[in-house]
């Protein structure tokens, strides 16, 4: 069989291409290994910054995890080290690729949309695996997608180290019902439909250990589904790794760039957005305020824009708030903030880990010790000299954050211990997570109620004597009326008084 002369070259500069990478890595190797002898424990105030509510528990919990209060690595080159987060080949193409399985899965909602996940297993895992072992979700960054260096190489660290199971949540392509009234996926910080959705299908048949860890933009919609759901939130804990929490005007990496390297960073990001418009181009016309959006126009104008339009903000003001159903930017990032929000509305164990040396969070916005203080459940740790942008990682060493999280979980496992739930319990909750997204809903654009509604809500409903013990009050809203008025949605009053006959009626609505 002859090959053609573009095939040969084709392979031939892929071949040179993964040739410079793997010699760059095995240099990079060992430098690492020369300057990282050994690990040891980190020196709080000089390697490393620790925040946490000093009570008996928390002491505890820190005590066990000893990954995370090991010496911090990665290159003090933030820049470097923010670059190598994501333009260093897979992870997968090592050896740990060969001991893991991987598989992906698109779950579909009752609205005719779906959500793309990834599995990453450890390799002869009993399959269907048991129900106790433990599962972390993974949140990509604002350019991503589940392929990112990073995101893999903490899928390996969660199947091959702990033999835990990763599920990658690919929210890089988009959904729109026809409608207009869901909105599935997108690079968003105020919406946690798609993520409400894949928690809900897990806990349908996993009652043990569930957590999850956000980078960057993932953090921030973590952060954001966590204070919107408080005491109904289904993870076990969370954890967010180099996230901005704050997008007011407090954040000036994003409102004002004002040096060169903040400017670049902010042209490459928004060229990126750019492409991930044109291929979700059909799917964000299908919008009802598609012709809002600057970008759509058929005029001069529209083609200004994707000439002129170098920063995220220039996005956000074209696109997003208009998919989202706002009016003004600021009140679309006044939303999306959720450091306001820890000190109160964070009811499960937290980890944000940031470096003071990130060129996209600046020191101002990162949560201080005043938070942690607050609130019993939130711990902070802060890295000084290394870390960038996700740059937490090393040749040969992979990712300290990612397990420096991963041990913060195991920590979580042991000292807080979790009594078993019944299928129904679990569903129940998940119909309470939904409910309290929806009512703390800016735009009432996605209907949460329809993304869980698979079950009979006669059986979500009913009395049992193994009640949740994260349920709302009898004098919370839970027992009132509960009123959606977009399209598509139900008008129902949840209360135990309530007939097996209108029960009926509302699960087929649903």
């Amino acid at each position: 069989m002859m090959l053609s002369s573009a095939s040969l070259t084709r392979n031939h500069t892929m071949l040179v291409a993964a040739s410079t990478s793997a010699v760059l890595c095995a240099v990079l190797t060992c430098t690492a290994i020369l300057r990282h002898p050994k690990r040891k424990r980190a020196t709080q105030g000089k390697d490393i910054f620790v925040f946490a509510h000093p009570s008996e528990r928390n002491e505890k919990i820190l005590a066990s995890a000893t990954d995370l209060l090991s010496e911090p690595w990665g290159f003090e080159n933030c820049h470097l080290a923010s670059a190598l987060a994501v333009i260093r080949m897979s992870p997968f193409w090592g050896s740990w690729g060969q001991l893991v399985t991987r598989r992906t899965e698109k779950l579909s909602t009752p609205e005719g949309g779906d959500i793309e996940v990834e599995f990453i297993e450890p390799l002869g895992m009993q399959q269907p695996p048991k129900s106790n072992v433990p599962m972390i979700i993974l949140l990509h960054g604002i350019m991503g997608h589940n392929r990112e260096p990073y995101i893999e190489q903490a899928a390996l660290h969660i199947a091959v180290e702990k033999r835990w199971r990763a599920v990658i949540l690919n929210y890089g392509k988009l959904r729109v019902s026809e409608s207009g009234t869901s909105i599935l996926g997108g690079y968003n910080f105020v919406d946690g439909g798609d993520l409400n959705f894949l928690i809900s299908h897990i806990r349908k048949y996993h009652d043990g250990f569930l957590g999850a860890i956000g980078f960057s933009m993932g953090g921030a919609k973590l952060v954001h589904y966590l204070c919107r759901t408080r005491e109904h939130c289904q993870l076990d804990a969370a954890c967010t790794i180099s996230s901005p929490l704050d997008f007011t005007a407090n954040n000036i990496t994003v409102h004002e760039p004002d040096t060169f390297v903040q400017r670049m960073y902010h042209f490459v990001v928004t060229a990126a957005l750019k492409v991930w418009v044109l291929k979700n181009w059909n799917e964000i016309k299908k919008h009802p305020n598609a012709k809002k959006m600057q970008p759509f126009r058929r005029t001069s104008s529209g083609l200004l824009w994707w000439i002129q339009a170098t920063k995220v903000t220039d996005v956000d003001n074209a696109i997003t708030i208009h998919t989202r159903g706002y009016d003004d930017i600021h009140k679309y990032y006044d939303d999306a903030t959720g450091a306001h929000r820890l000190r109160e509305d964070v009811k499960i164990p937290f980890l944000c880990v940031t470096a003071l040396n990130d060129p996209f969070v600046p020191k101002e916005i990162i949560p201080g010790e005043d938070v942690a203080l607050a609130n019993e459940n939130i711990f902070i740790v802060t890295t000084p000299r290394v870390g960038g942008h996700i740059g937490f990682w090393v040749p040969g060493k992979g990712c300290w954050a990612t397990k420096g999280s991963l041990s913060f979980f195991d920590s979580v496992k042991l000292h807080i211990k979790k009594k078993p739930r019944s299928y129904f319990v679990r569903r129940k909750a998940s119909f309470r997570a939904a409910h309290y997204l929806q009512r703390t809903s800016s735009t009432k654009l996605t209907n949460y109620f329809k993304f869980i509604a698979h079950d009979s809500i006669q059986n979500l409903l009913r009395d049992g004597e193994n009640d949740d013990p994260a349920t709302v009050s009898k004098s919370e809203s839970f027992d009132s009326q509960c009123t959606l008025k977009q399209a598509g949605a139900i008008q129902c009053s949840p209360s135990r008084n309530i007939s097996s006959s209108s029960l009926t009626g509302i699960s087929r609505g649903l």
